[in-house]
């Protein structure tokens, strides 16, 4: 949880950049991102009585608003999970993730997999 999803970078740079430096653009300015997300002096959040909201007058999110609305999603994405699981240390948590569902894994789910996964092993021996 935290971290940066690299594809609406990735797309943005497809856009902007030939296709050989479109890759090593993303990586740049999604780095560049990640480590702006570990900065704990940029809090682009306001309180509204109890209730925290994106600040979208703030300077860093304006600024990434000429990249496109998915990797400003993005980047709220993840500062949104940051203060969630560890707002204190604002660096990423691991975390078992349902990809298909975007959304964390129950328990359940991840002992059928793993079920699933160590019945595959034995079929495939000898």
């Amino acid at each position: 949880m935290g971290d940066l999803n690299q594809k609406p970078f990735l797309d943005a740079c497809k856009q902007r950049f030939p296709s050989e430096e479109a890759g090593v653009k993303a990586l740049e300015l999604c780095s560049l991102w990640q480590n702006n997300l570990t900065d704990s002096q940029w809090y682009p959040f306001k309180v509204i009585t109890s209730d925290e909201i994106v600040d979208e007058q703030d300077e860093k999110l304006k600024s990434l608003t000429e990249w496109g609305e998915g990797i400003v999603n993005a980047v709220v994405r993840a500062m949104e999970e940051l203060n969630e699981y560890n707002p204190s240390g604002r660096y990423p948590v691991e975390e078992i993730w349902n990809f298909r569902e975007d959304r964390r894994a129950t328990t359940k789910e991840v002992i059928t997999y793993i079920y699933k996964q160590i019945k595959s092993t034995k079929r495939r021996k000898p």
